[in-house]
């Protein structure tokens, strides 16, 4: 699939609204100008930047740095930093950073090695070197004139998966990571789902973000390219930004020269989790994860984002939050889109304003770091939204310890019982025609909010199980778990499971959703993990592979994200299952029919296993 292929046109605002920091977007308007100076190809920017240089890594290669003062003027006296590490072009990184300034605080961002302005190979993202230069750019800033000594990684997406790698690093002067909607295993929580390849996101993101790496518009109606005409450059800003004194762009074209970049087809035969792409690396490699004795050691104070409609970010900051117990952790779990600027509760639609609004998200922030600067007691807390509830809660366990479990058994006629029914089963063909849609937590990533919409149309292609309408509000809280005995007709597919909410109208709404290919259903035992992943969890590895037996019943287990919701009284619970999510999803199945047939019942039920406990009263209870 190419970067303007499948259900999405691609074009390089999305990248950036879908990539670029939070506050990028959720203040645009404070984003810089440029204009072409005569036919000089020289830029004139009202980004107020104070100087921008190469510095020179170890090994030689140079990596792009600007430096942003407060009122654009060398601090009266040692300052704070925030540092921004982005492969998506630097210049954009000071937009909207005006209250940070405003607070004292001197900002660095950095083209990472490879990308964009920098030189260097890149055959990988966040690789070995690119990990190492982050001990010397925080080093190099401590020990600048203007600087206190005193250094906070900052980032969203792939900025927050390098501001989380940095607090790893045996670096003194950090004193702590902002770290927003991270993919904590980049494997799992966005690439392989439950080891189901998003060919959609890595092909998309691979093929623009190489592009942008090489010199050229991520968007191919632009037709841009730095590389083969000087002209096009100025036009490129601010994904490519030349440093001081290279307002001809010599050394900027000489680092894409350079360029060895990675294409998402060295990913194309990955199946397991420990499979090298074409390239010699795996996705974990890459991720915050691979780096979780550095985390423990170095116990750096975090603050850690999510959102239960962003991929898999909820879950990678309740993992985070459960792998490293000692250190000092406050997690933020919204129902945002990635870039935390629109609301997408699917229970408030026509609501898109952020919760928390874009100025509490900044005292949130700013609190956060003055105490890690200041060596204050950072409080281990999960604060988290209620879907439907419209409100925050806090808990320093996950699920809360007011939760308690519940399992539902899935019954004949298409119920979710109480307690297992008569010995039965159902069956029914795979439509590989479902689909989320375009506005999901998958598309998020890339650019376009999550906007869930009424799902009852594309229910009746999936395998349902209702409960009876609640007599009482609940919330569920926690990490559902689906439990199946099933039997398919091919040795290779994937079970693609949803939760939703059933309003006494008919109204399906989307909660939220977890998917397993089946042949890494073996259970894995959390010694045997990398990192605590929570309940029924799999390895994804090649060792644990099980094969598939067509028509051989087989159990399933596996969590689905985690989710904080509301159910309404008089609203029904539903499970939905499905073999497919033509959003974003490679077909498995061997391309072939499929069908699956669920056991219920007697020796071999099937159950829907969740946390929950009565609700509080809310002013925003549907009541429908």
């Amino acid at each position: 699939m190419s970067a303007s292929s499948g259900p999405y046109h691609f074009s390089a605002s999305r990248l950036r609204a879908g990539a670029f920091s939070l506050l990028a977007i959720a203040l645009a308007g404070c984003a810089a100008d440029v204009s072409v100076s005569g036919d000089t190809g020289r830029e004139s920017r009202s980004d107020g930047r104070s100087q921008s240089y190469y510095l020179e890594m170890r090994d030689g290669v140079r990596v792009a740095l600007s430096v942003y003062f407060p009122g654009g003027e060398t601090p009266a006296r040692p300052a704070p930093t925030i540092l921004k590490q982005t492969r998506y072009g630097r210049a954009d990184e000071i937009a909207g950073m005006e209250r940070f300034q405003a607070d004292g605080y001197v900002i660095v961002s950095v083209d990472t090695r490879g990308s964009t302005s920098s030189f260097g190979k890149r055959r990988v993202d966040i690789g070995p070197e690119e990990v190492e230069d982050m001990d010397e750019i925080i080093a190099h800033i401590a020990a600048a004139p203007w600087s206190n000594g005193e250094v906070i990684a900052m980032g969203t997406s792939y900025l927050a998966d390098t501001a989380d790698i940095a607090a790893s690093r045996p670096a003194p002067a950090l004193k702590g990571a902002v770290i927003r909607e991270v993919d904590f295993d980049a494997f799992d929580h966005l690439f392989f789902p439950g080891g189901a390849p998003n060919d959609w996101f890595l092909e998309n993101w691979g093929a623009a973000t190489r592009e942008m790496d090489e010199g050229r518009s991520p968007d191919p109606e632009d037709g841009l390219d730095c590389a083969a005409r000087v002209e096009d450059c100025v036009r490129l800003w601010p994904i490519l930004d030349p440093v001081d004194g290279d307002e001809g762009f010599v050394e900027l074209r000489r680092a894409l020269a350079g360029r060895d970049r990675w294409a998402p087809d060295d990913y194309a035969g990955v199946v397991f989790a420990d499979d090298r792409g074409k390239n010699g690396y795996t996705f974990f490699s890459s991720s915050p994860a691979s780096h979780l004795g550095g985390i423990i050691g170095e116990a750096k104070p975090a603050q850690i984002w999510g959102s239960w409609m962003d991929a898999g970010s909820a879950a990678a900051a309740l993992a985070r939050y459960r792998s490293a117990p000692e250190v000092p952790m406050e997690i933020w779990i919204t129902a945002n889109d990635h870039s935390n600027s629109v609301f997408a509760d699917p229970f408030f639609a026509e609501e898109k304003s952020p919760r928390p609004g874009v100025d509490r998200q900044i005292e949130i922030m700013s609190s956060f770091m003055r105490g890690s600067r200041s060596g204050s007691t950072v409080e281990r807390s999960i604060n988290y939204y209620v879907l439907g509830a419209d409100e925050y809660r806090s808990s320093k366990v996950w699920p809360p310890s007011d939760t308690s479990g519940a399992t539902f058994y899935l019954g004949e006629g298409g119920s979710l019982l109480t307690q297992s029914g008569r010995e039965g089963a159902d069956e029914k063909a795979v439509d590989f025609t479902h689909n989320t849609g375009r506005e999901t937590r998958w598309s998020t990533q890339f650019g376009t909010p999550p906007a869930y919409l009424d799902r009852r149309a594309e229910s009746e292609k999936l395998m349902t199980y209702d409960t009876a309408a609640f007599e009482d509000a609940i919330e569920i809280v926690g990490t559902p778990v689906v439990d199946l005995m099933v039997s398919t007709l091919t040795d290779d597919p994937a079970f693609f499971v949803y939760l939703e909410d059933v309003a006494p109208d008919g109204t399906v709404t989307y909660i939220t959703e977890g998917v397993l290919r089946a042949i890494h259903r073996r259970p894995a035992a959390q010694s045997d993990l990398a990192y605590d992943k929570g309940p029924a969890a799999h390895s994804f590895l090649r060792k644990d592979a099980t094969p598939v037996k067509p028509g051989e019943v087989m159990n399933v287990e596996f969590a689905l994200n985690p989710v904080a919701v509301r159910i309404a009284q008089g609203h029904r619970l539903r499970l939905a299952i499905g073999g497919a999510d033509a959003c974003c999803f490679r077909r498995l199945s061997n391309g072939a029919s499929e069908k699956f047939t669920i056991m219920r019942g007697g020796d071999r039920p099937s159950a829907l296993h969740i946390s929950m406990r009565p609700a509080a009263a809310s002013t925003r209870d549907l009541g429908r």
